[in-house]
């Protein structure tokens, strides 16, 4: 409402004087006010319309600046959700990465048992070189393993943090018996056995299967040798060892992992 809208109301406030001096507001009838404090009054009342106007045009500028806020509040949010995300994803990876190492350094130090055990019956070459295979065969799971950490072909499977402890344990007690100098041929087999029935075959199957999907030839060529892994050393048992036991108990191993692949 503008300044003579205001003036044609019956009472407007004027701030009348006493000596010179200011005194309080009062409310009079428009037809007791001088012209002169009309004009101060219209004079007034057009301030008051000017703080008006700029009151609402700060209020204006209040709610934008208030949402923008809220904009660049979201967009923090939203920030921080993805970077959230980023660092969940980056910590499984992480752990994945560390999974696959760790099962990797355990491969590798069967195979060293296992060229221990070839060092130890080098005398006796098809006995040597039967080590030397089942070492051998170790290290390509090993291969594996950091081909598919290195290259980003990794599981999602939960490995038991356990499963890696009792391999752990196994080997040592493995290694252990195999560096006896004077190791004999069922004692080293008994040594194995123990190794091959651990977790270790089950864990590297599955953590080998991701190259089923960008790798299947390689995939099949993993499978088919673990099919036949354990028969290797059924036939190697019955070859050179003098207690049939552990001829069966490769036997048993072998039926178990093909029932189950």
């Amino acid at each position: 409402m503008d300044a003579p809208a205001l003036l044609r109301k019956e009472y407007v406030h004027c701030r009348c004087s006493k000596n010179g001096a200011p005194d309080k507001t009062q409310i009079l009838p428009m037809e007791s006010v001088s012209h002169c404090n009309r004009v101060s009054a219209q004079q007034m009342l057009s301030g008051l319309v000017t703080i008006r106007n700029g009151e609402l045009e700060m209020r204006l500028d209040n709610n934008l600046a208030m949402r923008h806020g809220d904009r660049k509040h979201g967009f923090l949010t939203e920030r921080q959700f993805l970077r959230f995300a980023g660092q969940s994803r980056e910590d499984t990876m992480a752990k994945r990465d560390a999974t696959y190492a760790r099962f990797e350094a355990l491969e590798e130090r069967l195979a060293h048992c296992y060229f221990l055990l070839h060092e130890r019956f080098i005398k006796n070459p098809p006995l040597a070189k039967f080590w030397a295979e089942a070492a051998m065969e170790e290290l390509q799971h090993f291969s594996i393993l950091r081909f598919c950490r290195e290259r980003g072909v990794m599981a999602e499977v939960d490995v038991d943090l356990e499963a890696a402890n009792n391999v752990e344990e196994l080997l040592d007690t493995v290694k252990s018996i195999v560096a006896e100098p004077e190791v004999s041929v069922d004692e080293a087999f008994y040594a194995s056995l123990l190794m091959e029935s651990s977790e270790l075959d089950e864990v590297y199957e599955k953590l080998s299967h991701a190259l089923a999907k960008e790798h299947p030839l390689l995939y099949e060529t993993i499978h088919a040798s673990l099919r036949s892994h354990l028969d290797s050393f059924a036939d190697g048992a019955a070859e050179f060892c003098s207690d049939r036991g552990f001829v069966e108990g490769f036997r048993n191993l072998a039926r178990v992992g093909r029932s189950t692949s």
